[in-house]
């Protein structure tokens, strides 16, 4: 399935074939970070109700790069409707302005406007300064 360059998915694999082996590739991949064993493998396998959500990750949001996270979400929320799937969106920050907060908030989804719906555009803004942080964001996705 192609994506628009989402720094993260999150998926549910319910595969109980496909379900197992992960750990085991997880381990390879936290020896070796730049492997891509994992992305391989899943490559193909994964069907479009076991994506829960695609996360957009940012050290900081230069004022002429604002707007990039948004583009993104508006795909990826436009690719899950047209597949009738309600995937979600997540900005993950180091560091968040009011007016990342505020945009980030508020903007809904370019397709929403021409159903006459308003769909969020970003379902979540989690700050990120240590592995933890990202706990509720997880369970914000598989939660759905």
């Amino acid at each position: 399935m192609f994506m628009p360059s989402p720094d993260y998915i999150i998926v549910a694999i319910e595969n109980q074939v496909i379900a197992p082996i992960i750990n085991s590739l997880l381990q390879q991949q936290t020896i070796d970070p730049d492997s891509l064993v994992l992305y391989n493998f899943l490559k193909g396998k994964l069907h479009k109700e076991e994506i829960k959500a695609a996360v957009y990750l940012k050290t900081s949001n230069r004022p002429d790069r604002r707007y990039q996270p948004l583009f993104e979400a508006a795909m990826i929320k436009a690719i899950g409707y047209v597949l009738q799937q309600n995937w979600k969106y997540y900005m993950v920050v180091s560091e968040l302005t009011s007016a990342d907060r505020r945009i980030f908030s508020t903007a809904i989804a370019p397709h929403g406007v021409a159903l006459e719906h308003n769909f969020h555009l970003v379902d979540g803004t989690y700050p990120y300064n240590r592995k933890a942080d990202l706990v509720p964001l997880v369970a914000a996705a598989i939660e759905h």
